[in-house]
């Protein structure tokens, strides 16, 4: 092949990958945002389980809201009040699942 008939060959090779990378590198950073939420959610659980065990349902959601995360708390209690599950749910990249995590703590007497 002769010089003159290659020439321009790799951009049109450039511009058939770019979208390519593009999106694999979306998918990419939408994983890692999904994951920051994930962990989010877990902590905000964990806190608002213990909140909840010892101050009450309504101390441990405003807890949770104080964080500025957007995060949905449900407080449950056992039948025997001896346990509090606490569920926090963050809302991610609308096409991804939201992120949720549950704790659970023992009341103290």
């Amino acid at each position: 092949m002769s010089v003159r008939r290659d020439r321009g060959s790799v951009s049109v090779e450039l511009a058939a990958a770019l979208p390519a990378v593009a999106l694999v590198l979306g998918v990419v950073l939408a994983a890692v945002g999904w994951s920051r939420d994930a962990i989010t959610a877990a902590d905000l659980a964990a806190f608002a389980a213990r909140v909840a065990a010892v101050e009450g349902a309504d101390a441990a959601v405003a807890a949770v809201s104080t964080s500025g995360s957007g995060a949905r708390v449900e407080v449950t209690s056992s039948g025997d009040g001896r346990s509090v599950t606490v569920r926090v749910t963050i809302d991610s990249v609308s096409w991804l699942p939201a992120a949720s995590a549950r704790s659970t703590a023992l009341r103290t007497p």
